[in-house]
Order: structure tokens, then sequence, then C-alpha cells
């Protein structure tokens, strides 16, 4: 049985015979009984009774005439909903964040653009680590994530930069009060530092012990380490030790600390949206359009802590 022999079933019923209705099929008569024939060995059943004039529906013929209409306009929404999505127009979209950067501007610009031109869509946001992100778009479990320190050297992803973000110390209140005025990196000598786990961002953990050394500081064993910015922030603030943290974070930080920019701190955070590069997403290629130009940069925080 194929949709193409429903129609022409249902076409049969509207006009009340099949000569009425291969007229309005545009096909010929006999091939349009062939059709009704073959329906009627495909159920085992008679459909159709054939009068002088015309055909009547038999129990069996009315019971797939009122599910033949249920099918037709099932097929008829699918293939919508099809070209919907062929177009960028429906489906679920997987995009990533790191932990405490789902606030981004351009992140819900996008979003809230993608579903006023595309009220058929949704947007999935799940927090994770960049390393895992970067695997989850590889294994296209995500479609999108906005990451940071990826290595330039990874064909298989490519992205824009969409915020950056200077770095600056975090300091417990109690110890901001006791040690006074700082200006640079090097007045924190022998104050207990909190790092994060090497393995989760190489060249972010490399280029904060290099800050270090250049300050006279030997990070050693760190108070405590973490493998997101929450949870730092989150020690930093129960006084576990301080702690080179993104600038925004000033914005969205517990109680308890004490934010400072101060010299010798060289490093920013440049969060990138990315994908796979071999994408063919058709709902990706649109958020991709949604997304604001440009680079949104915290450096009026920054300078808001000099």
């Amino acid at each position: 049985m194929e949709l193409r022999q429903l129609r022409y079933f249902v076409a049969v019923c509207e006009a009340g015979s099949v000569a009425g209705a291969a007229k309005a099929l545009h096909i010929a008569q006999p091939a349009l009984s062939r059709q009704m024939m073959a329906l009627e060995e495909e159920f085992g059943a008679q459909l159709l009774v054939r009068l002088p004039r015309g055909v009547a529906l038999t129990r069996a013929g009315e019971a797939l005439q009122a599910q033949a209409r249920l099918m037709l306009a099932g097929s008829e929404s699918l293939r919508a909903q099809v070209a919907l999505a062929a177009n960028g127009k429906a489906g679920s979209l997987r995009i990533g964040v790191m932990p405490g950067y789902s606030w981004l501007p351009g992140l819900g610009q996008a979003i809230a653009a993608l579903s006023r031109a595309s009220p058929d869509t949704d947007v999935l946001v799940e927090p994770g680590l960049s390393a895992w992100q970067l695997d989850a778009i590889r294994r296209h479990e995500l479609d999108a994530g906005v990451v940071a320190w990826r290595s330039p050297l990874d064909i298989e992803i490519e992205g824009m930069k969409i915020y950056e973000d200077p770095m600056v110390l975090a300091m417990p209140a109690a110890v901001a009060h006791s040690v006074g005025r700082i200006r640079a990196l090097k007045d924190l000598a022998g104050q207990k530092f909190i790092l994060f786990p090497r393995a989760g961002s190489p060249s972010h953990y490399d280029a904060l012990v290099r800050i270090f050394r250049a300050a006279g500081i030997a990070p050693g064993r760190p108070a405590a380490s973490a493998a997101d910015l929450p949870t730092i922030v989150g020690l930093v603030s129960a006084g576990l030790g301080c702690a080179i943290v993104p600038a925004s974070y000033t914005q969205h930080s517990p109680a308890g600390i004490v934010f400072k920019q101060i010299d010798g701190i060289d490093l920013k955070v440049d969060l990138e949206l990315v994908w796979r590069k071999d994408q063919r997403d058709p709902l990706l290629s649109r958020f991709l359009q949604m997304f604001p130009p440009g680079i949104f940069i915290s450096r009026k925080r920054a300078n808001s802590l000099k």
C-alpha cells in the first residue's frame, strides 16, 4: 500500500465515482480502477460497491476512508516539518556553555532571535568545560559550544571569538585587609593560591605558572584546586586562598571576595563560539547568522577595579 493509492481512494470517495475521480486526478479511468482493486486485494476486503452510476462504500471502505484521511493529513504535516527542518526552521539545537558564562549577551540575543524567526525550533543549553564540549562536538552530541583556551592547531573545529575577559586577582576579604595596598602580583609572594588541574587546560595552566614565576612566586602546592571557575571563586570566598579569575566574575560572585586589577597579570580569557568545521546543519547555520557580530569585551569592568 502506498500513500498515492490512499489519495486515489479518498478522491474516489469524494467524487462518488471512479470516473469523476479519474477526471479530477488527471489519470486514465482504467488505471484508477486497477489501483482500487489492488487496494482491495491488499486489505482482503471489498471497499467499494460498484453501482450503475458511481460507487458506494462498504463498512470496510468507510473504515479505510476515515483512517486514510488521518494518514494523508499526517503525511502532509510530516512533509511540512521536514521542509522546515531542511531550511533550518525547525528542530533542536544543542549548545554547550562554559560554567558561569550563560549570561553572555550575544548568546542570549542569538537564541531569542532564532526563537522569533523560527518558532518551531528550541535550544538546549548544557554547561560544560571546554575539553568536554569539544569532545561532544566531535561526537555530534553537541551542535556548538562556548569554550575557552582552544588549541589553534585543532583542524576539526572552527569558531568565532565572541567575548574577551581580562584576568584579575580575587582574594579573600580578610587577606585583602591584612596585606594592605597591592600594586603587582609580586606583592603576593607567600600567599596561597587556588589553581585548577593542568589537564583541564594545559595552555592556560602553563600561562598562569609563567606569570607566577615572572612575579617571583613559586606556585608549589596549591591551597586547593577545582576544575571550574565558579568553584574556584567559591573557594576564594571561603578563605582558602587567592586566585586569578576572569574580570566578569566581579559581577557574579559570592560575598567575601575582593577583586583587584594589578600589574603582572597579562592574561585574558578568549571565549569562542565553536562548531565542527565540516558541519552542514541548516539550523546551526541559521543560528550563527543570528549571532551578533563583534566582540563583547569586559575591559570596562576590569578598569573599574583599578
